[in-house]
């Protein structure tokens, strides 16, 4: 059931090749986005240029750019 939701909710936001940005590991989320092609969850702990550059949008938690504001601050 979450693998059709986040293909529900992509598909309803036009991202099919996406990078989801998330504050730490999330095995629900990992399951439900790990068949989908085009898309990659990662935690901020893991997030390397690479990852971004592979794909054409990111979508972030609200928690994910704070993470990374003070990453990178």
């Amino acid at each position: 059931p979450e693998a059709f939701m986040l293909v529900g909710l992509l598909a309803g936001l036009g991202l099919d090749n996406v990078l989801i940005l998330i504050e730490a590991y999330d095995e629900k989320l990992h399951l439900a986005a790990r068949n989908l092609l085009g898309v990659t969850v990662l935690p901020v702990s893991a997030l390397d240029p690479q990852s971004l550059l592979a794909h054409e949008h990111v979508l972030a938690t609200v928690g994910a750019v704070r993470m990374l504001e003070e990453k990178l601050a």
